[in-house]
């Protein structure tokens, strides 16, 4: 079985849904057919003279709220929606944008005429499809790194961007910092180290323990278990922490070399 079931699936025209089929149990099962319109492209409200853009947020952790905090202080930029499968998150970024609607599938959010764009923050196995869906649905799109679990779900991903001629802006700042062109200019350009024959990649920091539990854990009763899950696979669960310990299994994230690794 394939670690996310987008791998199972083609691309498909601007007026159909990527994904045509999800191999876990339930998902999208009755979603696809009353979700349809989110596949029709629209046209974006802000491509008139008014330049006010309506972003929803779509994951409120640790990443999300620090997208928050940098897209308010940006002009014209209005948080209209937020977006998340655990109630309480929603609630807690609510009380910092009364404004914005709220939503727990992110379907219903891409769908809303209210948005204009979508700043992606959820777990890693949503981040192509939910990607690729805010496209289809005429939305300009920033979704945080890795852009995919997996090679082939990238692609897919350029493929809708270049197709529907969206905006789509991956969170790799590392690599357009401009401290980083001026490292590519000195080992490629100057050659001030000569020729590189061996390069050894660390990430430094402290992590507290990742080990395994002894019994599966049961999810937080404020989170809908089968939104968070969308296109994984339902499988136990054996981390303390639902939020974040997603990064240490297969079927959700890709351990360190898919979190900082991807910088």
């Amino acid at each position: 079985m394939p670690r996310s079931s987008l791998q199972s699936s083609q691309y498909c025209p601007p007026n159909q849904f990527m994904i045509t089929s999800l191999t876990r149990r339930t998902f999208l099962g009755a979603g696809l057919a009353t979700s349809a319109a989110l596949a029709l492209p629209r046209r974006r409200a802000y491509a008139a003279a008014n330049s006010q853009i309506n972003l929803g947020l779509i994951g409120l952790g640790g990443r999300g709220n620090e997208l928050a905090e940098a897209f308010r202080r940006i002009d014209g930029v209005t948080i209209a929606g937020l977006c998340d499968p655990d109630d309480a998150r929603v609630a807690q970024m609510h009380q910092k944008f009364p404004q914005a609607r709220t939503f727990s599938d992110l379907r219903e959010l891409i769908d809303s005429p209210d948005v204009d764009a979508v700043a992606i923050a959820v777990c890693n196995h949503w981040h192509a499809l939910a990607a690729v869906w805010a496209m289809q649905a005429g939305k300009d799109v920033y979704v945080e790194k890795p852009l995919a679990n997996t090679h082939w779900e990238g692609q897919q991903v350029v493929i809708a961007a270049d197709t529907l001629g969206r905006i789509c802006q991956v969170g790799t700042q590392q690599r357009s910092d401009p401290m980083q062109a001026q490292i590519k200019q000195f080992l490629h350009e100057e050659q001030a180290l000569g020729a590189l024959r061996r390069v050894r990649v660390n990430r430094y920091g402290v992590r507290p323990p990742i080990g395994k539990r002894a019994a599966p854990l049961v999810p937080p009763a404020s989170v809908n278990y089968d939104l968070w899950l969308g296109p994984a696979q339902d499988e136990p669960l054996y981390r303390d922490e639902l939020h974040y310990d997603w990064h240490w299994s297969w079927n959700t994230g890709a351990g360190e070399m898919g979190n900082w690794g991807v910088h």
